[in-house]
């Protein structure tokens, strides 16, 4: 899966405003969750997206996902407009970009046996070559193939996000969107879950965008740091610029609160 590095995705200008009712006398008025984004992100590369909850992170995802439409500017993936693709060529797009969910309890189909889960994206091979990428995408993942047999209930937390994981693995993207996929794990299995991402960009060149509030957790898996604060993109770096010398407060706050021992 070893690719050239080019750019994917291409943002310019993206914001998305939300018209809410509010007050007493439930008038209308407006949100704006991203603010004027301006953002590339290559393939082969490991991106984090760290910002407090309110931010705009899950706003930005479902932008580059194509689930949510931005009010204003322009999305590109591969030079081409994501709206012109996702309405010509949705499935292309879909198999190239990958999403992983917060809550491994409620990503995944609980009637459903591993093995279908993982097959509801690749229906179109032989049965051989799902069989290949069934094995594939589990080993990368570190489960055995005795896990196809089980349902979502028999798995501990950990082992149903290494099912996600898979699910998004074996269609083969070229780019995995990591919505907090650690955040409802115990902390020994954070560590295992970011080992294995690790492992596996170092093994796939698959890029990835890592989304968390925990700037710590980030920088463990992160190339490039990009901070959200209100909507706007407030510092975007190299992860040892971001982290030795941050230009943004909020930024520096969000580095003040990390453990000294960590």
């Amino acid at each position: 899966m070893d690719q050239e590095q080019r750019v994917l995705f291409e943002l310019s200008g993206v914001t998305k405003v939300y018209r809410i009712r509010d007050g007493i006398f439930r008038q209308n008025r407006e949100f704006a969750a991203v603010k004027n984004i301006d953002l590339k992100l290559m393939t082969g590369v490991s991106y984090g997206l760290v910002g407090e909850s309110g931010s705009g992170k899950s706003t930005l995802a479902g932008v580059l996902t194509g689930l949510i439409q931005p009010t204003s500017g322009m999305v590109r993936f591969a030079g081409q407009a994501l709206s012109d693709l996702l309405r010509l060529n949705p499935r292309s797009f879909r198999k190239n970009v990958q999403m992983v969910f917060q809550s491994p309890y409620l990503s995944l189909d609980p009637r459903w046996t591993v093995r279908k889960i993982l097959e509801e994206g690749i229906r179109e091979l032989s049965a051989h070559e799902k069989s290949a990428r069934l094995n594939e995408s589990l080993e990368l993942v570190r489960l055995d193939t005795v896990f196809l047999k089980r349902k979502p209930r028999e798995l501990s937390g950990g082992e149903r996000q290494r099912v996600a994981i898979a699910r998004a693995l074996v269609m083969r993207p070229e780019f995995l969107i990591l919505d907090e996929p650690t955040s409802q794990l115990d902390v020994s299995i954070q560590a295992q879950v970011i080992r294995l991402l690790l492992e596996m960009r170092v093994k796939l060149r698959v890029g990835l965008l890592f989304i968390s509030h925990d700037l710590a957790l980030v920088s463990q898996i992160a190339e490039e740091i990009m901070v959200l604060h209100q909507g706007q993109m407030v510092e975007k770096g190299l992860r040892q610029a971001v982290l030795s010398s941050p230009v943004s407060s909020y930024t520096r706050r969000l580095l003040d609160s990390i453990p000294a021992w960590l």
